[in-house]
């Protein structure tokens, strides 16, 4: 099984080497998912059927707890038993299945071989260039880059998919339960989406460039310490120790100050996002309340409302944190094209032939 979701794509199939790569983020890496677009495809309706199995079950037992408030107990079993059964086996049964199918599509399929494909091309395409290319860089820092760009390529394909494809989903899924519950549970709802939206605003544009100085200055670093290891004779010749571990401290204090700015950006959204999520969960709550007092809700569609809020509480953290991942993994890739997104300029002239030695 894990086998067959592992070997859907050769991240080492032939293709056809470019000497000018496309220089932009998105033309980039769409020049890479060519192989994975079935892949995509399927994990991406898988995600979404997450969130609809997820939704289901909150409004089932919003329903059942309406039939168990009006029923008899001594006749449930026999007037629901089979309902209640074929539930069971749909959670038990369908719901690991479409779970389990999600994971292997992320897991086994996408994550290991998406960013070994664009690391083994990104190799590949550094190795031509030219040994004057080479010169004018840090080798710790063009290796950094080879290294930590595919990752984070890889990174953003799950967050893609195993967070905002999902949070999509299941937004729009909410909005439908709660409209089929009551239309009028929408209203909090919605004034809960539009400053989360403007937090979601504030954040990203802020979190990209945050996340690529951050990324410079460690492929800095990297690069400040690898050449120094690489080239210890030469430090121990003629560098003086002092002048050597100043050079190192002040390439960390800047990495370490470039991060402190990127985590300045998350704790103010953890605290912005607390107070929203508490004026969601008292918002809904507070108001299909106020609907069962007049006789317009259930019991069940109260209980139905307050599990959703919850959930959607507890996701909102998740989905913020999966964003700012998301575009803080496109800041160090577009840091890392830097050297692996550049054109290779020495290259054979037209009809030239092979060297024959």
């Amino acid at each position: 099984m894990f086998r067959f979701f592992e070997n859907l794509v050769d991240p080492f199939a032939p293709h056809v080497a470019v000497n000018d790569p496309p220089r932009r983020l998105w033309p980039w890496l769409r020049s890479h998912m060519g192989p994975f677009r079935r892949v995509f495809w399927a994990t991406g309706i898988s995600a979404a059927a997450v969130a609809a199995i997820e939704l289901w079950l909150i409004h089932y037992s919003g329903s059942l707890i309406d039939t168990l408030t009006s029923a008899d107990p001594g006749t449930v079993l026999r007037d629901h038993g089979a309902e209640l059964l074929l539930v069971a086996a749909f959670v038990l049964l369908v719901r690991p299945l479409v779970f389990g199918l999600q994971a292997l599509l992320l897991n086994n399929a996408i994550l290991p071989n998406f960013g070994t494909l664009i690391r083994w091309r990104s190799h590949g395409h550094v190795l031509r260039q030219s040994v004057g290319w080479f010169e004018n860089d840090f080798a710790g820092r063009i290796s950094n880059r080879v290294m930590q760009a595919p990752s984070s390529a890889g990174d953003a394909v799950y967050q893609m998919f195993d967070a905002i494809a999902y949070a999509i989903s299941y937004i729009i899924g909410a909005g439908v339960l709660l409209w089929t519950a009551d239309a009028r549970l929408l209203i909090p709802l919605a004034i809960w989406l539009v400053p989360y939206g403007l937090l979601v605003a504030w954040t990203v544009p802020r979190m990209g460039p945050a996340s690529k100085a951050a990324s410079e200055a460690r492929s800095a670093l990297t690069g400040r310490i690898v050449d120094a290891y690489t080239n210890v004779h030469s430090v121990k010749m003629f560098a003086q120790d002092d002048r050597e571990l100043e050079g190192a401290r002040d390439a960390m204090t800047r990495t370490r100050d470039s991060f402190q700015r990127e985590m300045r950006l998350f704790t103010i959204m953890d605290m912005v996002l607390t107070l929203l999520n508490g004026l969601l969960i008292v918002g809904v709550t507070g108001w299909a309340i106020w609907l069962w007092t007049t006789g317009s809700a259930s019991v069940g569609v109260v209980a139905a409302a307050s599990a959703l809020v919850l959930r959607l509480s507890n996701m909102s953290g998740w989905i913020m944190m999966s964003v700012s991942q998301f575009f803080e993994a496109l800041g160090v890739i577009g840091e890392g094209m830097d050297s692996i997104a550049q054109p290779v300029t020495l290259i054979d002239a037209p009809g030239a032939k092979p060297i024959r030695v």
